[in-house]
C-alpha cells in the first residue's frame, strides 16, 4: 500500500498568511484614516461652537444670523470673511501644513504609514524567500528521486524515511503511480531477459542433437568405402536435415510469438475452412499410416456456415499441431475424430485419437515448451516438444483454452474451446 507523507507544505501556508496580513493592514489603515477624519471634524465643530458661543455672548440678537450663515452653502459672504481673517494672519490660500494641529496630525499619519509599509515589504520578502527556498527544495528532491529511478531504486514506495518530498498529496500520488509504472516495466524487462536467456539455452540444447547427428552422418559419408554405404549415409543426412529444418521452423515461430513479432490478426473465418487447412497439413502423414481423419459435426446445425473471429492461418496451425501429435502416436489403421459442439459462448472441438494415451501426471506438462512425454514410444520417436506449446500459446492469445483428457476406450482427447 502506498504511504502518503504529511510533509510541511509552505505554499499552502504562505498564501493565506499573505492574504490575511494584507487584509489586516488595509483595515488598519482604513481605521486610522477614519479616526483622523473624525478627530478633524470634532476639532472644527469645537472651533465653530466656540466662535458661535463667543459672538452670542456679546450679541444675543445675532443667533438668527449665525444659523442663517451656517445653513448658507452658496458662500455669498466668503470674501468678507477672508478679509476679516486676513487681518489676523489667515489667508485664503492657507495650506494644511501651516496649521500646527494638522501638521502634527499629518506627521503621525505618514510615520505610521511608512512603518506599516516597511513591515509589509519585509513580510512579502520573507514569504517569497520561503517560497523560493521551498521551490529549490522541491527541485533538489525531484533530482534525487529521478536519480534513484534511473538507478532502478524504487524503495520510496516502502521506505520513505530518508526522502521526504515537500509536495502536496496529489503530486505525491502522481509520483507514486509513476514509480509503480517504472517498477513494473523494470520487472517486465528483467523477466523478458530471463525468458530470452532460457529460450537461447533451450534452443541451443535442442539444436545440439540434430546438428551432432548431421555432423556424424557427413563424417561417415566421407569415410564410406562403397557407393551403397555412401547413399545410405546421404539418406540419413537428408533425414537429419529435414528434422533440423522442422525444428528450426518451430523454434522461429516460438521466438517470434513470445517476442510479439507475430501478431495475430483476427477476422471473420469459417470454422470449416480452418479445420480443412489443419487436416490438409497432416493428411500425408496420416495417409502413410493409413489413419482415417473424420469430422463429426452432427451436434452443430450450421457447421458449414459457422463463423468465428480468429486468425485463420495461426488457428489452423495450432489445430494441425494437435492433429500431428495424434497421428504420430496412434497405431496404423486407427482413426482420429474431430467432434464439434456449439455451446452458448464458444465452440468446442474435441480431437480424439486411439493412440498410446497420456498419463494424468503429465496433463499440465505436455503444453510446456520442449517437454516430451515419458512413454517409451515418445522417447523413441522424433520430436522437439514445441508443437503443443505453440498450440496453447496461439489458442490462449485468442481467449481460447486447450486441455487434454483420456478417451473412453483408448487414446487421448484434446479439447479446444474457441470463443464465438
Amino acid at each position: 500500500m502506498t504511504k502518503h507523507l504529511q510533509a510541511p507544505n509552505y505554499t499552502k501556508k504562505t498564501y493565506p498568511l499573505i492574504l490575511t496580513v494584507s487584509i489586516f493592514f488595509i483595515l488598519l489603515i482604513s481605521f486610522l484614516g477614519i479616526s483622523l477624519l473624525n478627530a478633524q471634524y470634532t476639532r472644527e465643530l469645537q472651533n465653530l461652537s466656540n466662535i458661535a458661543g463667543t459672538v452670542l455672548a456679546e450679541y444675543p440678537d445675532a443667533e438668527k444670523a449665525i444659523l442663517s450663515a451656517a445653513q448658507d452653502t452658496s458662500g455669498s459672504h466668503l470674501d468678507e470673511g477672508f478679509a476679516i481673517l486676513e487681518k489676523y494672519g489667515y489667508r485664503d490660500n492657507l495650506l494644511m501644513t501651516d496649521n500646527p494641529y494638522y501638521r502634527s496630525l499629518l506627521g503621525k499619519f505618514f510615520s505610521f504609514l511608512i512603518l506599516v509599509s516597511f513591515l509589509y515589504v519585509v513580510l512579502i520578502t520573507l514569504c517569497f524567500f520561503s517560497l523560493s527556498r521551498n521551490q529549490r527544495a522541491q527541485v533538489a528532491q525531484l533530482h534525487a528521486l529521478f536519480d534513484r529511478y534511473l538507478s532502478e531504486d524504487y524503495s520510496y514506495l516502502t521506505d520513505q524515511t530518508d526522502f521526504l518530498p515537500t509536495f502536496n498529496d496529489s503530486f505525491k500520488d502522481t509520483l507514486a503511480k509513476l514509480e509503480n509504472k517504472l517498477m513494473m516495466k523494470t520487472q517486465e524487462l528483467a523477466q523478458e531477459r530471463d525468458r530470452t536467456k532460457t529460450l537461447v539455452t533451450d534452443i541451443s540444447h535442442q539444436l545440439k542433437t540434430p546438428v551432432s547427428a548431421l555432423k556424424s552422418c557427413f563424417s561417415m559419408c566421407l569415410e564410406a568405402d562403397t557407393e551403397t554405404e555412401r547413399d545410405d549415409f546421404l539418406s540419413r543426412c537428408a533425414l537429419q536435415m529435414k528434422r533440423l529444418e522442422s525444428l528450426v521452423t518451430a523454434l522461429v515461430n516460438i521466438s517470434r510469438l513470445e517476442t510479439s513479432l507475430i501478431t495475430l490478426q483476427p477476422e471473420e473465418s469459417l470454422l470449416s475452412d480452418i479445420l480443412m487447412n489443419a487436416v490438409n497439413t497432416i493428411y500425408e502423414k496420416a495417409l502413410q499410416k493409413n489413419i482415417t481423419i473424420e469430422v463429426d459435426d452432427s451436434d452443430v446445425e450450421d457447421a458449414a456456415s459457422l463463423s468465428l473471429l480468429l486468425d485463420k492461418k495461426w488457428t489452423a496451425e495450432a489445430i494441425a499441431n494437435i492433429l500431428d501429435n495424434a497421428v504420430k502416436y496412434s497405431p496404423a489403421g486407427s482413426m482420429v475424430t474431430l467432434h464439434l459442439h456449439k455451446l452458448y459462448s464458444y465452440v468446442r472441438i474435441e480431437i480424439e485419437d486411439e493412440g498410446i494415451g497420456i498419463s494424468k501426471t503429465e496433463y499440465n506438462q505436455i503444453f510446456k515448451r520442449f517437454y516430451r512425454g515419458s512413454h517409451p514410444i515418445v522417447k523413441q520417436s522424433e520430436g522437439s516438444g514445441v508443437g503443443l506449446y505453440l498450440s496453447r500459446r496461439i489458442i490462449e492469445e485468442q481467449s481460447g483454452t486447450v486441455m487434454v483428457k483420456p478417451a473412453v476406450k483408448q487414446g487421448s482427447v484434446f479439447v479446444v474451446q474457441l470463443p464465438l
